[in-house]
């Protein structure tokens, strides 16, 4: 990798941070000198997931897809980067189709890792189910006249996947909320209003703190 070719050089102090979790990317990065820290929100408590050192790469799924950061990543030391900018690495990437597929497919796949990651950390079920649903409505939904659309497909076998419940048990929880009017199942999952549904949440802990 030419750093005359992907862009200029970035220098981070030991211990600042690059990015967030949740921050658009429109960038990557090679590690020219020092360390970088990756760390992710799992529950209430930030986990470190990778120690990244001279000559690695990160930060590679966002300029594919888009999608906000995954993870923070901080610098461990004083650290030299060498920023890649989006453009100019997919415009390489375009010149073989075979690749481009390639990398939007394990791009893909990580995603749901990560996804998966984040709410398998819940140990109950019901309550990782809402929380995975008020996430998604917060990140990617939009107003509708019945509420906010979370842009999850009603379909049980596909939040199964995701969240790590068994598809009887989402369908259960479905209804469940259903009855309560708090969610409309249309194609998506309608939430009617999600101070109600962290409410619930709240509800389940208390559930869960005397049931014990």
């Amino acid at each position: 990798m030419d750093e005359k070719t992907f862009g200029n050089l970035k220098v981070l102090k030991q211990g600042e941070i690059l990015f967030r979790e949740g921050d658009p990317g429109e960038e990557m990065f090679l590690i020219k000198k020092g360390e970088i820290k990756i760390t992710k929100k799992i529950g209430d408590e930030d986990k470190v997931l990778a120690i990244l050192k001279e000559g690695d790469f990160f930060g590679e799924m966002a300029i594919i897809d888009k999608a906000p950061r995954s993870a923070t990543a901080i610098a461990s030391t004083d650290t030299e980067l060498i920023v890649v900018d989006r453009e100019a690495f997919l415009k390489q990437v375009k010149e073989n189709p075979f690749i481009e597929y390639v990398l939007e497919t394990l791009t893909r796949r990580l995603r749901t890792t990560d996804e998966m990651l984040k709410f398998l950390y819940i140990q109950n079920e019901e309550k990782r189910f809402v929380l995975f649903l008020l996430n998604k409505a917060k990140t990617q939904g939009n107003t509708t006249e019945e509420g906010v659309d979370s842009r999850i497909e009603s379909k049980p076998e596909a939040i199964s996947q995701v969240i790590g419940v068994d598809k009887e048990k989402v369908t259960n929880f479905m209804g469940n909320l259903v009855k309560r009017n708090l969610i409309v199942l249309r194609n998506n999952i309608i939430i009617r209003d999600l101070n109600l549904l962290e409410k619930y949440v709240e509800y389940l802990e208390l559930k869960e703190k005397f049931e014990k």
